[in-house]
């Protein structure tokens, strides 16, 4: 019997399971984010696997299709919100975790990860061997994505020239609340450091 997306709720508790199997695998949380990130996937297609052949033991990619792969089913409200979860290791920064929990993020990254679920579902080849290739590539890229150091980089950057005076965008109220309430990553190059450094050196330039 056909169901809604609203009626296929039994797919959201796929995304718990999967998460529930990480949680019990011993030091997950020092792996790779693209090691957690192929371990949460194929957790999720077994556990989501399972539940389609229930629905339809001929055509589980059908079933899977029809009752929880719309944007709005509860298997994607489920899967992304677990996402932060899954990104939740040191090896990411914490502006990168901050910019994977924002909502349209979590919408391309589900819908990557529904995408290569639907895929393997269809997969005839022996052992799903094309389809994991599949996975294990689109996912080692959206990890690198999700990790890159150039946003952590970034903040650096501009704390650092907020706080050497060269982008005064601190005297903005809701900036000002950010930066002090940030560590300083270049505590030794302080602005007012750097301020009496310019003194003396002139000072010394007028003394001679």
């Amino acid at each position: 019997m056909s169901t809604t997306h609203r009626e296929g709720t039994h797919y959201a508790d796929a995304v718990t399971e999967a998460i529930h199997q990480m949680a019990h695998v011993e030091e997950i949380s020092s792996w790779p984010l693209s090691e957690r990130l192929k371990a949460f996937f194929f957790m999720l297609l077994d556990a989501v696997e399972a539940r389609a052949m229930d629905a339809e033991p001929n055509a589980p990619a059908t079933a899977f299709r029809r009752d929880a792969s719309g944007w709005f089913s509860p298997f994607q409200e489920a899967l992304r919100e677990a996402l932060p979860t899954v990104g939740d290791t040191s090896a990411v920064h914490g502006v990168n975790r901050w910019l994977a929990s924002l909502a349209p993020n979590r919408v391309v990254i589900a819908e990557v990860i529904v995408q290569l679920i639907q895929t393997s579902l269809m997969d005839t080849s022996e052992e799903r061997q094309r389809s994991a290739a599949l996975a294990d590539r689109v996912l080692t890229v959206l990890a690198s994505a999700w990790s890159t150091p150039i946003p952590a980089q970034i903040v650096d950057v501009l704390r650092y020239s907020v706080e050497a005076g060269y982008v005064p965008i601190d005297r903005w109220p809701v900036f000002r609340q950010w930066f002090d309430n940030s560590t300083a990553p270049f505590e030794e190059r302080s602005p007012s450091h750097d301020g009496e450094n310019r003194d003396e050196s002139r000072d010394t330039a007028d003394a001679g």
